[in-house]
């Protein structure tokens, strides 16, 4: 027996509080199964959370002209008023490109929302690259022959400047000292 069966058998006893902590538990470990988002929005429902039913449906495949579903909507915006206090109530698990293609339209129009507003956020397992004045892996692959010659050390097997090779030597230097302290910690800790 499956959780989604397990969870039905706790709302037909009446105990709606099991069913969603059974639902919230297995979305932990499942995090974009539609089976389980649907049944838990249906079971905020039952306990008279609209808006949080609203968050679960936010996550799925779910038209946003359904009845229940916009009602539960509705009350998410009215519950959250900020976008970003909305974006911290949904109950991400997973990277958003996981979700179905109308839970990524509406992550999409509520990230633009909250730029909008002069705010950042981003879901919180998606993975964010940093290209600024230091990383980008380009940094690590010869160059297109845009800066000076003199730059080079041409001792390596591919042509990488000095700034390059520092900051790949800094990034190793890191890795070790870290590692290095968590062994520490376990050992002596």
């Amino acid at each position: 027996m499956d959780v989604i069966d397990r969870a039905q058998e706790d709302l037909a006893r009446g105990d709606s509080i099991a069913a969603r902590d059974r639902l919230v538990g297995a979305l932990v470990r499942n995090p974009t199964s539609p089976g389980i988002l649907e049944l838990l929005a249906y079971t905020y429902l039952v306990l008279g959370d609209r808006a949080a039913a609203g968050a679960a449906w936010f996550l799925t495949d779910k038209s946003d002209d359904d009845p229940t579903a916009s009602a539960a909507f509705a009350a998410l915006e009215k519950q959250y008023r900020s976008p970003l206090m909305m974006a911290r109530a949904l109950p991400i698990h997973a990277p958003s490109d996981w979700y179905p293609t109308r839970a990524r339209i509406r992550l999409e129009r509520l990230g633009a929302a909250i730029e909008a507003n002069g705010q950042q956020w981003v879901p919180p397992r998606d993975v964010v690259y940093f290209d600024e004045d230091g990383l980008n892996s380009d940094d690590f692959y010869g160059t297109d022959g845009d800066q000076d010659d003199s730059e080079y050390d041409r001792t390596g097997s591919s042509y990488r400047t000095v700034r390059q090779r520092a900051i790949a030597a800094t990034i190793v230097i890191a890795i070790a000292a870290t590692s290095a302290s968590v062994v520490l910690a376990l050992v002596f800790g």
